[in-house]
């Protein structure tokens, strides 16, 4: 019995023999392991950062809470505009001028941006930018600077006195000083009137159109 169970078994060299052409296929799998253990460990950690939200739109309620004052500006279509043009209206006022660069581009783009975004809604029936110059600049000269960006912007001028003491009541007046060279440091800064033509507050650069209206849509919903 026991001779018949040592012939029922391979030879030793036989048995080493299987092993060794075994081992080429499994440092292959071994290998083709590792590597897919790395492309998962490179996409967890690039994973976390693709999901991390975009940054959010900063806002600012110290303004907030009073109507501005009576005042008449001209537009570009040269037609009188004047607080009662805020009643049932959410307002964003920008001051600036034709020259403002950087700015100003940026918020009118994002401006331009929203109102796409929002083009399909109802709220785009009582939502409107006005660009207040503060350089009294012509009604042809403001509605050559922003016809690129939408033709339902409003471009308006007025008197000096006008735009100052509307600059200052929406709070930014600050943000607009003439330099010593003539020149002007523009903030960039949107201010929002609600449809009641009460002051909510102000909208701070840089801005982006994809948050710039969720927050906006945000705080339409809130009143």
């Amino acid at each position: 019995m026991r001779l018949e169970q040592s012939e029922s078994l391979p030879p030793p060299r036989a048995r080493g023999a299987r092993g060794r052409s075994c081992t080429p296929w499994v440092r292959s799998a071994m290998r083709g392991l590792a590597a897919l253990m790395v492309a998962l460990l490179a996409v967890v950690s690039v994973q976390p950062a693709l999901a991390e939200p975009p940054e959010r739109q900063r806002t600012s309620r110290l303004t907030s809470g009073w109507p501005p004052s009576d005042f008449m500006l001209i537009d570009q279509h040269d037609r009188a505009f004047t607080q009662e043009n805020l009643i049932g209206q959410w307002t964003f006022v920008l001051l600036g001028d034709t020259r403002c660069g950087e700015p100003c581009a940026a918020a009118l783009t994002a401006l331009a941006g929203m109102r796409q975004r929002i083009a399909g809604t109802n709220r785009v029936k009582t939502t409107q930018v006005l660009f207040v110059s503060l350089a009294q600049e012509s009604p042809e000269e403001l509605r050559r600077y922003l016809a690129p960006y939408d033709e339902h912007f409003i471009g308006a001028s007025g008197s000096p006195q006008t735009v100052a003491r509307l600059a200052d009541e929406l709070g930014i007046a600050a943000a607009v000083p003439v330099s010593s060279r003539g020149g002007r440091e523009y903030s960039g800064v949107l201010s929002l009137i609600d449809a009641d033509g009460i002051i909510w507050g102000e909208f701070l650069p840089p801005f982006e159109a994809q948050m710039l209206t969720a927050r906006y849509l945000k705080t339409r919903i809130g009143r």
